[in-house]
């Protein structure tokens, strides 16, 4: 499978799709933008007293832009701003269309959101190790890695993303582009009517960065006194993501002192958890710690 997505991407999408570029162990750098014109060399003066040359015709030039990866955390966190604070549990699902073969991958998912703050959990327990296999988690199992935490800190004054493997005792921490605070992304929603399949009422929402992308999503709310968000798909390049939550709840009311404590501790690292710089050294420097336990 060729992903036009980087290597290792900022969110939720980043565990997925990460692994996959990462499995030889190797760090994978953005390719290089191509046909640019060389530069030019000194020419000798014209002679004034002769015909101009004709102009050269050059082939048109074309520059390969890298597209913006697609943080779905904090998409999630603009699409449930209105609550505030939440916790909800459900499920992620990646459907990858490889030729005429779509591989889909369903994993249990946690997802908590306050003042600002998201983490998302994924347990990668479901998902077979096989060999033969190259989808996007195989490199996180193989080593032994069953767990996937991130930590989406969208303040204005503090922006970090931090990939937790507690597995592995290990982290990773990222810069936070603006693009993906939550409260700097324009959400529009239009109706769709309500969706004969399942009864909900189905919208087509679009997120406005603030680079002027966007990107479409479509959502189901339960049709319950209070709506709810009950489902969200995104296409991004092959992939289709389906996050659905099976609960959601809010915490606005949730001030005791025992509960801000509790919720804190959500977004804060272990201290005996060891900083990598990317996937690829991580999974590098765990593999060769499991083989030293295993001899």
């Amino acid at each position: 499978m060729k992903s036009h997505l980087p290597a290792l991407l900022v969110g939720l999408c980043v565990s997925a799709l990460a692994a996959t570029a990462q499995t030889s162990f190797k760090r994978t750098d953005t390719p290089a933008r191509t046909g640019v014109p060389a530069r030019p060399q000194p020419q000798p003066a014209a002679n004034p007293f002769l015909p101009a040359p004709a102009a050269p015709s050059l082939p048109p030039q074309s520059i390969r832009v890298q597209p913006r990866s697609f943080n779905l955390d904090t998409a999630l966190a603009r699409l449930l701003a209105d609550l505030k604070a939440v916790t909800a549990a459900g499920e992620f699902e990646l459907s990858v269309t490889n030729g005429s073969k779509v591989e889909v991958t369903r994993l249990p998912l946690m997802f908590h959101m306050m003042e600002g703050r998201v983490r998302t959990e994924l347990d990668l327990g479901s998902v077979p190790v096989s060999i033969e296999s190259n989808g996007p988690f195989t490199a996180l199992r193989a080593a032994g890695i069953n767990r996937v935490v991130t930590l989406t800190m969208s303040a204005v004054n503090f922006r970090l993303t931090h990939q937790l493997f507690p597995d592995a005792k290990a982290f990773i921490t990222q810069q936070l582009p603006d693009e993906d605070i939550p409260a700097l992304i324009r959400l529009e929603k239009v109706s769709l009517g309500k969706d004969p399949a399942t009864g909900m009422e189905k919208f087509l929402g679009t997120l406005t960065y603030i680079n002027g992308e966007k990107r479409q999503a479509r959502l189901w709310q339960t049709a319950a006194a209070t709506p709810q968000l009950a489902q969200v798909q995104f296409d991004v390049g092959d992939t289709l993501i389906t996050v659905r939550f099976r609960s959601l709840q809010s915490l606005a009311d949730a001030r005791t002192p025992a509960a801000l404590a509790g919720a804190a501790a959500l977004f804060q690292i272990p201290t005996n958890y060891i900083k990598h710089s990317d996937v690829g050294q991580m999974l590098q420097i765990f593999s060769a710690s499991q083989t030293r336990v295993r001899r």
